[in-house]
């Protein structure tokens, strides 16, 4: 049963990267750019591209942070934050495709971020867990305010991957996974 689990969201996420990956082109006006996803053509808003590079700078803030935090880290959690850092820039290059496949132009990463000082695994893991809670504050977010819904679909499945990050670093850190039934950040 596990192996058709792992299996199964293998390929998912491969069904996922390769639907971001087949944005092939924009063109259009008024507002609005054409996508060719899959045989069809949809229309991405100039406030889509927007709310994209919203999501996109706190992708970029978790990537610095993961960066940063990984050489305090050991064991399991270290593990856990390499795992993760790889998938933070997954989904940065997924939104950047996203961006300029709309006609955008992606945010850049700044040239550094205010991480405070953290001293020590448990302090790295609290500090990821935080920004973690903003990664899926932003997108419930943004998902209403996306006006295709394969793009409010790809923005869930992130979603969806940023809270299974908050549940192993609150295990990581000594508190239950998996507080509440829904994901709210909150906890």
């Amino acid at each position: 049963m596990v192996n058709s689990r792992r299996a199964f969201l293998r390929t998912a996420g491969a069904g996922l990267a390769a639907g971001s990956s087949v944005l092939l082109t924009a063109c259009g006006g008024s507002g609005a750019k054409k996508l060719v996803a899959g045989s069809e053509s949809v229309e991405v808003r100039e406030s889509d591209v927007s709310v994209m590079n919203g999501v996109l700078d706190l992708e970029h803030t978790a990537i610095a942070a993961y960066t940063a935090g990984i050489p305090l880290l050991g064991g399991r959690a270290l593990a856990a934050g390499t795992r993760f850092l790889a998938q933070e820039l997954a989904h940065a290059t997924a939104l950047q495709g996203l961006i300029m496949g709309a006609g955008g132009k992606p945010n850049l990463p700044r040239a550094s971020y205010d991480l405070g000082n953290p001293r020590g695994q448990a302090d790295v893991l609290s500090m990821l867990s935080t920004i973690e809670g903003s990664l899926v504050e932003a997108y419930l977010d943004a998902i209403p305010k996306l006006s295709p819904g394969w793009l409010r679909a790809e923005a869930a499945g992130i979603l969806a991957n940023e809270g299974q990050h908050i549940a192993v670093l609150r295990a990581a850190r000594g508190e239950p996974p998996v507080p509440s039934a829904f994901v709210t950040a909150s906890e």
